[in-house]
């Protein structure tokens, strides 16, 4: 049975001052950020230094019922926090200055906190992508908005946790989080980026192409460590000229999202060398069809096809998830019953994306399967340490 990086948290027993900070480690902090912590932990606040909680002391049985609220993995999430509390190397990390903001008039989610590794370093941790429509909904914009609000939100709460603590940090986080934590800190000041020793994404979505011709960028595209799972999509969406290291998953397809499908052997994640085929096409695809869109035709097709999902009254996956046997057909009565200008923005959109699959066919049914090509930028990372740098 292969390993999780909850299995990772009960087995390591080594202190970050016996063993160094890495990309394991990043995405069990990653995913801890889906916990819900605004009932016990506060916002950053000019001037105002808080106390930090541990995370042993956040192992508390009446607190659950809030953490674990409306999430896809409750479960898990559940089994991690207990791991954590149990564990010599996470428990006694620092948390604070938890942060959560949501708009639907604006169409903005957003959550970050930060995490003490040791006395000298800080880990800002962004949430990803939660089960909220209107999270959903901001993920889409980027394909034709820079920024976007929760990206707004994660630079200023960089600024503003950087003057409430001392020596160095680190961004990162999962999905959008990863997105959120590089775009964070290409926009941060010079002088701030030069505290800054590591960003890590994990399956995070790129950038329009371009942001990285900016000075912001440049200065700190050496200390990106982007993760992805052999079948990513998420994290190939949009550009993405950072180095990254696929890493094995348990799951299928889309699921491998998932960080809890992430293998993880002997402390580190099992490391490949190629997306798979199927990978592979539908990034490409995806790709190509984006690229021929116009800002404009982008925008249009994303609020009509949110309009659809919208026309359920549903506010969360969970929800969409629990009801689909009733909401399933409103969904569908309402792609019958939409306005035409909004039914040929869908219809000739998705024609495009139909087109664009069929064009890139011949070239994926010529690919031998076990035998892909390896991308240029799928340069494999070894274990990041604390100082930023790669072992050699």
């Amino acid at each position: 049975m292969s390993e999780t990086i909850i299995d990772y948290v009960k087995n390591e027993m080594r202190t970050f001052s016996e063993h160094p900070f890495h990309e394991v480690d990043s995405l069990v902090l990653s995913q801890f950020s889906y916990i819900h912590l605004g009932n016990l932990i506060a916002p950053p606040a000019a001037g105002v230094v808080r106390k930090p909680m541990t995370l042993q002391q956040l192992f508390r049985a009446e607190c659950f019922a809030h953490y674990f609220a409306d999430q896809l993995d409750a479960v898990k999430n559940r089994k991690l926090l207990a791991a954590c509390a149990a564990s010599p190397r996470f428990r006694d990390i620092g948390i604070a200055y938890f942060q959560q903001e949501f708009d639907e008039t604006t169409e903005k989610q957003f959550c970050a906190m930060t995490f003490f590794i040791g006395a000298d370093t800080a880990y800002l941790a962004f949430r990803g992508t939660d089960t909220t429509l209107v999270g959903w909904k901001e993920d889409f914009n980027m394909a034709f908005l820079t920024p976007v609000p929760s990206q707004e939100a994660a630079l200023n709460y960089t600024l503003a946790v950087a003057k409430l603590v001392r020596g160095n940090l680190i961004l990162g986080g999962h999905s959008k989080g990863g997105n959120l934590a590089v775009y964070a800190a290409m926009m941060s000041p010079a002088r701030l980026q030069n505290r800054i020793i590591s960003i890590y994404s994990h399956d995070g979505p790129g950038f329009r192409d371009n942001v990285f011709s900016s000075d912001g960028y440049l200065r700190i595209s050496d200390r990106i460590h982007k993760t992805i799972p052999q079948s990513s999509l998420v994290g190939m969406l949009l550009e993405h000229p950072e180095n990254y290291a696929i890493v094995e998953s348990n799951a299928v397809g889309i699921i491998q999202h998932n960080p809890y499908s992430w293998v993880v052997h002997d402390g580190d994640f099992i490391r490949l060398t190629t997306l798979t085929s199927g990978a592979d096409y539908l990034n490409r695809t995806l790709s190509d069809w984006l690229s021929g869109l116009a800002n404009e035709q982008r925008e249009q097709f994303v609020d009509a096809l949110y309009s659809v999902i919208a026309a359920t009254d549903l506010t969360s996956l969970t929800e969409l998830r629990d009801n689909w046997q009733t909401e399933f057909p409103v969904l569908i009565e309402h792609m019958k019953n939409m306005d035409e200008p909004t039914r040929r923005i869908l219809h000739e959109t998705l024609r495009s994306l139909m087109h664009m699959a069929v064009k890139n066919l011949p070239a994926q049914t010529q690919k031998v399967p076990g035998n892909h090509l390896k991308s240029p930028r799928s340069k494999k990372r070894k274990r990041g340490t604390t100082d930023g740098q790669s072992k050699d």
